[in-house]
C-alpha cells in the first residue's frame, strides 16, 4: 500500500472516531439537560406545595403569607421564564434526535463503507501486482 492510501483510511477510521465521539458527547449534554429540566420542576412543585400547606395551616399569620403570596407570584414568574426556555432545549433535542443523529450514523456508514471500498480496491491492486 502507498501512503497515500494509508493517509485516506486513517483519515477514515479518525472521521468514524470523531463523529462517535460527538454523538456520545451530545447524548451527555442532552441527558444533562433532560435531568436540569426534571430537578428544576421537581424543586418548583415542592415550592409551590410547601406554599400551599403555609397559606391553609397558618390562618393566624395571613400578613406575613400575603407578601409570601407576592414571593410566589415572582416565583411564578421566573418558573414561567423558565419554562419559556424549555421550548428551545426541546426543539433543540427534536432538532438533533430527528436530524443530527440520523446525519452523524449516515457520516460513519458512508465512511465505514467507503474505508471497506478502498481496502477492497487496495487488496485488489496488491494481489495483482504479487501475482506478476
Amino acid at each position: 500500500m502507498d501512503a497515500q492510501s494509508i493517509l485516506y483510511i486513517a483519515l477514515a477510521v479518525a472521521v468514524v472516531v470523531f463523529v462517535a465521539v460527538m454523538s456520545v458527547v451530545l447524548l451527555s449534554i442532552k441527558r444533562n439537560v433532560e435531568q436540569i429540566t426534571q430537578r428544576l420542576d421537581e424543586s418548583l412543585r415542592q415550592f409551590e406545595m410547601t406554599a400551599e400547606d403555609a397559606r391553609k395551616t397558618n390562618a393566624a399569620v395571613r400578613e406575613i403569607i400575603s407578601d409570601v403570596e407576592q414571593v410566589v407570584s415572582n416565583v411564578t414568574h421566573f418558573t414561567e421564564g423558565i419554562r419559556s426556555l424549555r421550548g428551545p432545549v426541546d426543539v433543540i433535542s427534536k432538532v438533533f434526535e430527528h436530524a443530527l443523529a440520523p446525519a452523524l450514523i449516515s457520516t460513519a456508514s458512508v465512511l465505514v463503507g467507503f474505508k471497506a471500498a478502498t481496502s477492497h480496491i487496495l487488496d485488489r491492486i496488491v494481489r495483482k501486482e504479487v501475482g506478476k
